[in-house]
């Protein structure tokens, strides 16, 4: 009561501020015979509406709850209240819901709204023609659990929310509610919880959607939702942004859906989506760093009913990807994580869920790149980094309503070494234990690239390698029972310990260096059979440890098999046996300093295409090396002071010449210089495989008598 109100217990204290309302038109009643033989109330009125420059003021907050610089209401047509309409409804510069933020100054805010041709029948029938909103921005925080910012607006009183429980009861009133277009420009919506650090916005140049949507609040059958819509949307230049660390999560350049259907959310069929340039997971500064990234993606004749999604064919272009370890061992994109502010509870853990699972039907997948697809290891010194650089993925017929039936697919990548791989079969991939059936290559492997791994998983580092492999994949239920033929060529490695040659020994079972010495053919290349099995459905199976564990197996199998007629016994790694043979040709000599062919070096290269051509087994391992000549040509300063130090004590010998780090990176540019234009010579002009030509890891020597060149052998 107005006796007992004080600034305390106020429920409402607001102060609406108005410049200026206008009125042009008629109204009148009772003037309209139609209207008088309804039941309807006998109001007729046209004519135009307008309220300019609105402030609405909570006082019990001191904040504005609502401000409008104008308002308008075009050509208004009223025939009693079951027969309004409004030719067009403009909104100016709202703002609703101050807030303290200076880059959010208010909760809900639009530059302009504008609603074209508005027909409201019965009061309960709402159709629209056009809905256009320019510049509009939400900005929703939670500050507790189970409190919001904005709830601050809402007037709280126990004798309001007895009053509101007693009345929240559905209602029987029926509404309906049809809009053709709608076109939203330049939208920024934000979110932030500042419990969990959860603070992302969505920003969009565009959103625009042409056809028709339906709502009915009362549908035929209870359970269903009466929703129809039939149409066309895009969406231009959208971004999903993570405010606590500046990244973004999503952007991409337009998204488009071509003749969309809906049928109360359970029958819904899309002609056709697209997506264009699309990044995600920004991992860097630089926007163009990101987790996943590609030019295109594009899926066709899609439907939706009975839980079953059909689709005719999806197709993936420029797909790029990078997935890195931080120094520290965690994921690069575990930052995306944020804390949760809820914890699971019994009822939420023990919820079943309800219904059948959406079955899924695919004609066709396909996967088509160019860009990289690369696995960066900080945690290794260099870091390492392996990965893709062309990929082709190909698969069909993916029926979850059949389990057993088989799925054809083709994969086809190049690595970013030049390697090749090429696997084609069949897989069961929605059976209840995966099945597959699949035969491939991978080709010219350069192992090299393992070495940051070998070095800190073993304590080996890899000097020089490649691999070829021949792949026979196959799992029943769930169960491998697949081989593979590993054929390595000049596969040297080397320990950085006694420690760890000892730990490596232990483990595979035998003194690795001495086998892989046995193992060697003449032409230093070495061909193992590996079976791999196990359930790929235990969690506790382990890939890697498999094949360690039928590597060391094959390679005892071929031990006995092959070196036990010649009369040698292996007696637990005791005695060394060393059969392998090595050929070595005359290096290429370079000039002091110097990484380009001369023709002496050419000619030389030209001897050997005739070898490798008559010998397509025999690979050659090319190792760019460097001497004290090439030192003194890229540091003349270091040649002159040599000589002075000779002519101030003649009698002396030589003083030997440290290398600095920057000596050392210098002499190792140049011998892997010297090695890549040699490898390219014989590539390009003489048309040898890239996988027979194996590079060294050089190392940067600056002795007197050391070659400047290329050594060369099998």
């Amino acid at each position: 009561s107005h006796d007992a109100a004080n600034l305390e217990s106020k429920y409402l204290d607001y102060c609406v501020n108005l410049d200026e309302m206008t009125w042009g038109g008629t109204i009148s009643y009772a003037t309209d015979a139609e209207l008088l033989k309804t039941d309807d109330l006998a109001i007729s009125s046209t004519g135009n509406f307008s309220l300019n420059g609105l402030t609405v003021t909570d006082n019990k907050l001191n904040r504005k709850l609502l401000t409008s610089s104008s308002n308008t209401l075009e050509e208004v047509a009223v025939s009693g209240l079951n027969k309004i309409h409004v030719n067009k409804l403009i909104m100016n510069d709202l703002s609703a819901l101050q807030r303290d933020d200076e880059k959010h100054k208010d909760s809900v805010r639009f530059k302009q709204l504008s609603i074209e041709n508005i027909k409201l029948t019965n009061l309960n029938s709402l159709s629209i023609n056009q809905i256009t909103v320019d510049h509009p921005g939400v900005y929703l925080v939670k500050l507790k659990q189970t409190e919001w910012e904005h709830q601050q607006w809402i007037p709280s009183s126990d004798k309001q929310k007895s009053a509101d429980s007693k009345n929240n009861t559905p209602g029987s009133d029926q509404f309906n509610f049809s809009l053709q277009n709608l076109t939203v420009n330049n939208a920024d919506l934000c979110h932030q919880n500042k419990i969990t650090d959860f603070y992302y916005c969505f920003t969009s140049e565009k959103l625009h959607w042409t056809g028709a949507i339906n709502y009915d609040s009362q549908p035929l059958v209870a359970s269903k939702i009466n929703l129809t819509a039939s149409g066309d949307f895009s969406l231009a230049q959208p971004e999903i942004k993570n405010l606590t660390i500046d990244r973004t999560l999503l952007s991409f350049n337009a998204l488009k859906l071509n003749k969309l259907n809906v049928s109360n959310l359970e029958d819904v069929t899309l002609k056709k989506l697209s997506i264009d340039n699309l990044h995600a997971l920004q991992r860097s500064k630089n926007k163009l760093d990101n987790t996943l990234a590609f030019s295109k993606l594009d899926i066709d004749k899609v439907s939706y009913k009975n839980d079953v999604v059909a689709i005719d064919s999806i197709k993936l272009t420029g797909l790029t990807n990078t997935v890195s370890k931080n120094k520290s061992g965690e994921w690069e994109h575990d930052k995306w994580k944020s804390k949760t502010d809820e914890k699971p509870t019994a009822t939420q853990n023990s919820t079943k869920p309800s219904g059948e699972p959406i079955k899924i039907s695919l004609k066709k997948v396909l996967i088509e790149s160019d860009g990289e697809i690369l696995f960066i290891d900080n945690t290794t010194k260099p870091a390492m980094k392996i990965g893709l650089q062309k990929l082709s993925f190909d698969i069909k017929d993916l029926y979850a309503s059949k389990p057993k039936s088989n799925s054809p697919f083709k994969l086809y990548a190049k690595t970013l070494r030049h390697s090749a791989i090429d696997i084609k079969g069949t897989i069961k991939p929605f059976d209840e234990k995966v099945s597959f059936t699949a035969d491939g290559d991978l080709k010219g492997f350069d192992l090299r690239a393992a070495t940051p791994a070998t070095q800190k998983a073993i304590g080996h580092i890899i000097k020089s390698g490649q691999l070829d492999a021949k792949l026979e994949l196959l799992a029943n239920d769930g169960i491998l029972d697949s081989n593979v033929s590993l054929s390595l060529y000049q596969f040297h490695i080397k320990p950085m310990s006694k420690e760890a040659a000892a730990d490596l020994d232990a483990e595979f079972g035998m003194p690795l260096n001495q086998t892989l010495t046995l193992l060697r053919d003449k032409d230093d290349s070495i061909h193992l059979d590996i079976p791999i099995t196990g359930d790929i459905n235990n969690p506790d199976f382990d890939p890697m440890h498999a094949i360690v564990k039928a590597t060391s197996k094959a390679a005892t199998v071929t031990l006995i098999t092959f070196f036990t007629p010649y009369g040698l016994i292996y007696a637990g790694g005791n005695i060394a046996f060393d059969l392998a043979t090595a050929l070595n040709f005359d290096p290429l000599d370079f000039k002091p300093g110097e990484a380009k062919l001369d023709e002496a070096n050419k000619e030389q290269l030209n001897g050997l295409t005739g070898l490798l051509n008559e010998k397509p087994q025999v690979h050659l391992t090319l190792c760019g090396t460097t001497n004290q000549a090439d030192l003194f040509v890229l540091y003349p300063d270091l040649k002159e002071e040599q000589k002075t130090n000779k002519d101030k004590d003649k009698d002396s010998p030589e003083k030997e010449i440290i290398l600095t780090k920057e000596h050392k990176a210098a002499l190792k540019k140049l011998a892997i210089e010297r090695q890549a234009n040699s490898k390219n010579y014989l590539i390009d002009v003489s048309r040898i495989t890239h996988d027979r030509l194996i590079l060294c890891e050089p190392a940067p020597l600056a002795e007197k008598d050391a070659l400047s060149g290329v050594e060369i052998n099998i």
